[in-house]
């Protein structure tokens, strides 16, 4: 049986389910109820409860809150630079970055649909 590739410092939930062709890691922890689609990437990032990452999403250098939906070719990313303003990538709560949406080094508070790309913004 084939199980998803892991590398560096992870920690999974155990009620949450990876595919067997997402890469994890290093520096990742999803919590519980986060199924993790196929062809989908995570570095340096925390997943939150019930979150939803669909097939080949990549989502780095971010904090995804809960009740959020990664859908379908999205990407979420920050620069990784944890004293810029924008550094890191923060999504709030319930929380859904449609199709092929990219967001880069931006905040988004709760309650919000992300239908278009974004780049280093405060989504109010």
């Amino acid at each position: 049986m084939k199980t998803p590739t892991i590398a560096g410092d992870v920690y999974i939930h155990p009620s949450t389910k990876v595919h067997p062709v997402a890469k994890i890691g290093p520096n990742v922890s999803i919590s519980a109820n986060a199924p993790i689609g196929a062809g989908v990437r995570l570095i340096s990032c925390i997943i939150l409860d019930d979150v939803e990452i669909k097939e080949n999403a990549v989502i780095i250098h971010s904090i995804v809150g809960w009740k959020s939906s990664n859908r379908t070719w999205s990407r979420v990313q920050g620069q990784g630079d944890y004293n810029a303003k924008l550094g890191i990538k923060i999504l709030g709560e319930a929380v859904t970055v449609e199709d092929e949406a990219v967001v880069v080094n931006s905040i988004v508070l709760p309650n919000k649909t992300l239908n278009i790309s974004v780049q280093e913004e405060i989504i109010l």
